[in-house]
């Protein structure tokens, strides 16, 4: 390509290449700094991917890559999606841990579904739409979010989005296409498992019908046969290994089910009636109505979504979409009647995991309702295309438009100022107390006795090993018998639980998790959480951070304090550990 045909494709896509750039500065700005913390869910995965690569097995010397993909999870944690841990294994192996690559593949995940709803929507209706869409995508509080997490929901959309558009552009035997991308998705997530067959079936109904206009039939076929297969394989694989989440499923049978059936006849006077109203299959409809309508609520979606996503602090999208939404919905239902069906029946079934996981009617969580999310957005984008075409005077139009972006980077600037500002501070599904005690620990030699006391020492051991990137050739025979016979030992330090009473030496090192209630006869110092400087982790007999001039809360912590691993010992002591 010369430098002309360079400049010619550049003036071309000057829009889309803006809305990459867009997408990727939110996703990657921060990076190793917020989230500020590893979850428990994310730990699931590291250490045995880092295994993987390492010894070709899991950490309990069980469990291949291979065994994986025949849906047999490593026993070190509960069944998780299998995707994930391919994803990890190349970064971790090649690159170790940190913060930054934990998330690296689903960063760059996560911008390809911006780039996936971009081209959808291209081919749906037109490029105008398109480049709205794609700039909603691109500034989207969940999308961020989720693309700056290792949770398989970011996977899990870019490859079910991946399969539809795949389905949408290609013709004949190119149809088959669809397969690999199908079969990635049905393996980036156990939530979206359950959506996995009626999802193929909406989408490859549509493009037969109305996209190749009833022609082959014999491709589409196939590919739905091989979605039968695979999902098939799946349940029987599961019956054969003895693990299955199938409980988390609520059935009219379910134990929560059958109690709310006894509270609700205990509470009404007794009738013949009484047992027509309320029963099991009247409580189990009632309970899937008030999923359905948690999963679409307006305060959910656009005011403030869950503990789970940025503490509620936040909507899914900004309170400017619901506008555009219900304008979109509106518009494809005039101008598109059958696609307006597909959609509506893509919505429903994309709320599936939420609607058939809460057995007691309240709240929902963000993951399982994760598919809608980019229908949503283009239904957005199609309300915004409507409203400008409204505008016949090209001065209207841009002073519009200007007016709208305007507002959108107003609430963009907003969610930015929570994610950014905030939501480190907060103590929800990301703690950093145990990125602190690692990198208190790591600075004592290796040959200082350390004992930390802990409710849950494992999740506490694993948590160090990743943080202070301490598994690799040298320790990983070490750290893997330790997890084999749960004995949480690295080099001197001990992680055990509460009530071990195997302590020899009480003038060594102690660090205590508060929930242990340890106390000692020696000055104590304290790891707190950030909102309130609560005390979480108690030290006694430390030897390093009571010589610098410490403070009695958490004060003046910025961006740049959570680059922890990169602290000075005095500028790590002065910001994260507390005397009083």
């Amino acid at each position: 390509m010369n430098l002309l045909n360079l400049v010619s494709f550049l003036k071309k896509n000057l829009l889309f290449i803006s809305i990459i750039l867009i997408a990727i500065l939110p996703r990657f700005i921060f990076l190793n700094s917020v989230p500020n913390a590893i979850n428990e869910d994310e730990l699931h995965y590291v250490i045995d991917a880092k295994s993987f690569f390492l010894t070709g097995k899991d950490t309990l010397g069980q469990v291949t890559p291979i065994d994986v993909l025949f849906f047999k999870s490593p026993k070190s944690g509960g069944l998780q999606a299998e995707l994930q841990y391919f994803l990890e294994i190349p970064v971790f192996g090649l690159m170790g841990f940190s913060l930054f690559n934990l998330v690296l593949p689903n960063v760059l995940l996560g911008i390809l579904s911006v780039v996936l709803i971009y081209l959808i929507t291209l081919r749906l209706f037109n490029k105008n739409t398109a480049i709205l869409a794609g700039l909603v995508a691109a500034m989207n509080p969940w999308l961020i979010f989720i693309s700056r997490t290792t949770y398989e929901a970011g996977p899990a959309t870019l490859f079910f989005l991946c399969t539809f558009y795949i389905l949408l552009v290609t013709k004949k035997w190119r149809i088959l296409l669809a397969i690999p991308f199908a079969l990635l998705a049905f393996y980036s997530y156990i939530g979206t498992k359950l959506l996995f067959l009626p999802f193929m079936f909406i989408s490859i109904s549509y493009a037969y019908l109305y996209v190749s206009k009833k022609k082959y039939l014999k491709q589409y076929f196939l590919v739905f046969i091989f979605c039968v297969f695979l999902t098939g394989f799946f349940l029987l694989a599961l019956r054969q290994y003895d693990v299955s989440r199938a409980a988390e499923i609520i059935l009219p049978n379910n134990p929560e089910i059958t109690k709310q059936t006894i509270l609700l006849r205990e509470a009404a006077m007794q009738s013949p009636i009484t047992y027509l109203f309320d029963n099991k299959i009247s409580v189990y409809l009632s309970v899937l109505i008030k999923n359905v309508f948690n999963a679409f609520s307006p305060v959910y979606l656009f005011v403030s979504a869950s503990y789970f996503f940025m503490t509620g602090g936040h909507g899914l999208f900004y309170y400017i979409d619901s506008i555009f939404l219900v304008i979109g919905l509106g518009l494809l239902f005039l101008r598109n009647r059958k696609l307006f069906i597909t959609f509506i029946v893509i919505l429903l079934i994309g709320i599936l995991p939420s609607v058939l996981h809460n057995p007691n009617g309240s709240g929902t969580f963000p993951p399982h309702i994760a598919l809608i999310i980019p229908f949503f957005i283009i239904l957005i984008g199609v309300g915004i295309e409507g409203v400008l075409k409204i505008f016949k005077n090209k001065k209207y139009l841009y002073a519009f438009f200007i007016c709208l972006g305007f507002l959108y980077f107003i609430a963009f600037l907003n969610f930015s100022y929570f994610y950014f500002f905030k939501f480190p501070l907060q103590e929800a599904t990301f703690e950093a107390q145990g990125r602190v005690l690692s990198k208190y620990i790591s600075l004592y030699d290796k040959d200082v006795p350390i004992s930390v006391f802990s409710a849950r020492p494992k999740f506490t051991y694993r948590e160090f090993i990743f943080y202070t990137n301490a598994y690799n050739n040298e320790t990983m025979d070490m750290v893997n018998k330790s997890l084999r016979e749960e004995k949480f030992v690295f080099n001197n330090i001990s992680f055990v639980p509460c009530d071990y009473m195997g302590l020899k030496d009480i003038e060594t090192l102690i660090i205590s998790d508060v929930s242990c209630s340890k106390t000692f006869n020696s000055k104590k110092l304290n790891i707190v959480q950030f909102k309130d400087s609560g005390s979480r982790y108690s030290i006694f007999n430390d030897s390093i951070c009571s010589n610098f001039k410490l403070s009695q809360f958490i004060s003046k912590l910025s961006l740049s304090s959570f680059n922890i691993e990169d602290l000075s010992a005095k500028n790590f002591c002065e910001t994260f550990i507390i005397s009083y």
